[in-house]
């Protein structure tokens, strides 16, 4: 069984070794010599060896210079050790896993990074985007802490912190009669169009637009989803945010009979610990989305 030897009488034989003069040492470490003397004492009790020739006042023994690097060694690990532990409890550093919907990852993502790492440049972000039942699973079972997704449903082991609602519309080529804003969209005449289910096509469970749940075709993965839709592969259904703003070929309209909403929430575990720095990075994405909020939830009828 190992010795209950303290890091204040290593930090004491360290002292005293580069002082080489027990009054010196005592003077740095505010404290009288015969308490370092006594520490000293106790430290070779400990080790089983004496530290410095009793002959020669401050001068280190055969094992005292043995034991010297060994000792810095070890007072440096505690040293930053403890630097570390305090920096984690500050949220100054330590690892955070952040997981995102594919849409947040284009639109808001850029600026809650930016902005969390300026203040807590220390910290490894690690982010990873995915869908919304995907994320679910993973903060439940620990493997990311937060994440900003769909809500689906409450669910009693998941906390849910509102941050936006976006609004689902048709999505297809500008030149489809569904995209003119002449035109009134014809809901009993839609399992006659091409239809794509995507990721978020559930949404419209219950509306007017539910025969895209039907659909034959189902894309899941974006790229390959905007790729069939400006080939003119069909149409689907998109929230605003998902909706790929860059494309020329796409259009994107309003669902408004009635409005379909996607609920964004910050997803966390009500049964994993978060680290101290997982507070900031909260408080940094819920201040984003209220900055951006209104941009991100209210598009006009078509977006050309």
């Amino acid at each position: 069984m190992l010795p209950d030897i303290k890091m204040a009488q290593i930090n004491t034989f360290l002292t005293v070794a580069q002082c080489k003069n027990f009054h010196q040492a005592a003077s740095l470490l505010c404290r009288s010599q015969p308490a370092v003397s006594l520490a000293i004492k106790q430290l070779e009790q400990l080790l089983g060896a004496p530290l410095f020739d009793p002959q020669r006042n401050g001068e280190l023994s055969a094992f005292g210079l043995a034991f010297l690097p060994e000792a810095k060694t070890l007072y440096k690990h505690f040293e930053a050790t403890l630097h570390n532990g305090m920096s984690m409890a500050q949220g100054q550093s330590g690892t955070i896993r952040l997981g995102v919907l594919p849409s947040i990852a284009k639109t808001v993502l850029a600026d809650i990074i930016r902005v969390f790492l300026k203040q807590h440049p220390q910290v490894h972000l690690q982010v990873q985007d995915d869908n919304g039942d995907n994320l679910r699973d993973k903060v439940l079972d620990g493997h990311i802490d937060l994440a900003i997704s769909s809500i689906w449903q409450t669910e009693q082991d998941l906390l849910h912190t509102y941050l936006c609602a976006d609004r689902v519309g048709i999505v297809a080529r500008r030149a489809h009669p569904w995209m003119q804003m002449g035109n009134d969209i014809n809901w009993p005449e839609l399992n006659q169009q091409k239809l794509i289910r995507n990721g978020t096509t559930p949404l419209v469970d219950n509306t007017p637009a539910q025969d895209f749940l039907l659909a034959s075709m189902q894309v899941t993965n974006m790229t390959s989803l905007v790729a069939m839709l400006e080939a003119g592969a069909g149409i689907t259904t998109l929230p605003w945010m998902a909706f790929p703003k860059d494309s020329t070929e796409l259009a994107f309209r309003l669902i408004e009979e009635p409005p379909i909403k996607r609920q964004i929430a910050l997803l966390q575990s009500r049964h994993h610990q978060q680290m101290p720095a997982s507070s900031a990075l909260e408080n940094i994405i819920i201040e984003t989305f209220k900055r951006r909020g209104k941009r991100l939830e209210c598009p006009k009828q078509v977006i050309t």
